[in-house]
Order: C-alpha cells, then sequence, then structure tokens
C-alpha cells in the first residue's frame, strides 16, 4: 500500500535571544490550519514542504526558497529583530506500514549541508530522549532518486511505497516519473499552485508530464 502520514512538525530557531520556533501535531483525518493575515500560516506550509525536499514546488532548490523568518532574523513583540544563529526543521512521518522516521533538515547552518537530510529511524519528535539510528541522505544532486544507500528520494520512494515508471522525455528517450512530479500535484503552494493544475512541477524533460502524472495517480493506461 502507499501512504505517508504527517505525524508532528517541529521548526527550530536557534537565536542571540534563545530558541524560539513552532511544533505542531497532526491528527488522522483533516487538519487545518488557521490564522491572520501574516501570522505565519505560508511559512508553516513552506517549511513543511522543505522538510521533504520538494522545495522545487516553490519555484527553487534550497534555503532560499523560505522567508527571512526561517532563515535570518525573527521579530520580538517589541519589533526587535534578531539574528537566527541556526534553524532546522524537523518531521515525523509515517507510512501504511506503520514505520516512522524522523526527517531533520537544515535551513540556516555552519555545520550541515542544506542537500542533506537526516532520517532518524523513529519517534524522534514524541521521544526525543530515545537513541535512534540516522542515516544522512542527499537531495538535487545527481543519483539522488535512483542511489538506494545514500539519495533521499529513493529512500522516499520506497518509504511511501511508490514504484514509480520510466516514461517517454522531450529528447525521444525514457526518463523516470520522478517523485517530485507526483509531490507538485498533492502540494498546492499558495501563489502560483491555484493558477493551473499542477502549476509548480519541476522540469525533468518529461513528455506530457502532467498527462502522466494524473496517469499515474489514478492508475490509468492511457489519459
Amino acid at each position: 500500500m502507499i501512504g505517508l502520514r504527517i505525524q508532528k512538525f517541529k521548526i527550530s530557531l536557534n537565536t542571540s535571544d534563545g530558541e524560539y520556533g513552532f511544533v505542531c501535531e497532526f491528527k488522522s483525518g483533516l487538519n487545518i490550519i488557521r490564522g491572520n493575515n501574516s501570522s505565519g500560516k505560508s511559512t508553516l506550509v513552506n517549511a513543511l514542504i522543505y522538510s521533504l525536499g520538494m522545495e522545487e514546488i516553490l519555484g527553487g532548490k534550497g534555503e532560499k526558497t523560505l522567508p527571512y523568518a526561517l532563515k535570518d532574523y525573527v521579530e520580538n513583540e517589541r519589533k526587535d529583530k534578531i539574528k537566527i544563529v541556526s534553524s532546522y526543521v524537523y518531521l515525523q512521518v509515517s507510512n501504511s506500514k506503520s514505520d516512522v522516521v524522523t526527517l531533520k533538515r537544515a535551513i540556516n547552518s555552519s555545520e550541515k549541508d542544506t542537500k542533506l537530510i537526516e532520517v532518524i529511524e523513529g519517534s524522534y519528535l514524541t521521544d526525543p530522549d530515545e537513541k535512534y539510528q540516522v542515516s544522512p541522505k542527499y537531495l538535487h544532486d545527481k543519483g539522488s532518486a535512483q542511489n538506494t544507500e545514500s539519495g533521499f528520494f529513493s529512500f522516499l520512494e520506497r518509504f511511501v511505497g511508490l514504484n514509480l515508471p520510466s516514461v517517454p522525455s522531450s529528447n525521444g528517450g525514457e526518463v523516470k516519473l520522478y517523485i517530485r512530479t507526483i509531490f507538485s500535484a498533492l502540494l498546492i503552494e499558495q501563489k502560483r499552485g491555484w493558477t493551473d493544475y499542477i502549476a509548480n512541477t519541476p522540469y525533468y524533460a518529461i513528455r506530457d508530464v502532467r498527462t502522466k502524472i494524473v496517469e499515474f495517480l489514478l492508475g490509468l493506461d492511457v489519459f
């Protein structure tokens, strides 16, 4: 079976004034995040997308797709700008087999590359005092969708339970229907995401990419 359930999410901001951040748990079923304008809803959703390595849906790669409040500075109640020394996101997820991992990714760090996602084998956000095995996986570089040992997208594909096919490419050959294209139909970004269905699909030279995504999601032989 195919499945990915978000259990818990944490944004950790280490600043010159101590630790700031945000933690939320997600329940089974529909979860609604509501708040006033400029209260941080889009920042939260974008950070979630970033924690899965899917920020190409936001229009770029790496931490540059995220707002200043996650990497540069935060403002306190007096509107003082407090410098962020380092920042990370943590995402605890489970699959249809009830396997649980926690994904840790740096946003602003002098120690960790933002092209790395640390896969913590277990419920780190729920039980942080336990000892877990940690495996660093890389993303966005060549092989991240094929390297079964250290490629993050290869890991995520197996964890979710996807078996992605090869499809015709625009240059006449074949190319994998990458997991990022599938997620572009499931994660709708606010600014450009509503302009068209699957508006923000990353470019991987896949011919008729949106048709291929729909065929895969609906289990169709032809569109």
